[in-house]
């Protein structure tokens, strides 16, 4: 059994949540703007569908 593909989906993974991880550390605590949270909504999404995306590729 080949586990290179998994593996690699794994990473991708394990990346797209270190950059969610970014997102909210590189967040200023007092820094409450309504664009800002939009900004990081927007960045939480496409980290959500990339990790969609992985889990439908693995499961082919």
């Amino acid at each position: 059994m080949n586990d290179a593909p998994l593996e690699r989906a794994l990473e991708r993974a394990e990346f797209a949540i270190k950059r969610i991880e970014r997102s909210l550390a590189d967040r200023a605590p007092r820094d409450s703007a309504p664009a800002r949270d939009e900004e990081l909504r927007s960045k939480v999404r496409e980290a959500v569908a990339e990790l969609d995306q992985l889990i439908r590729e693995v499961a082919e």
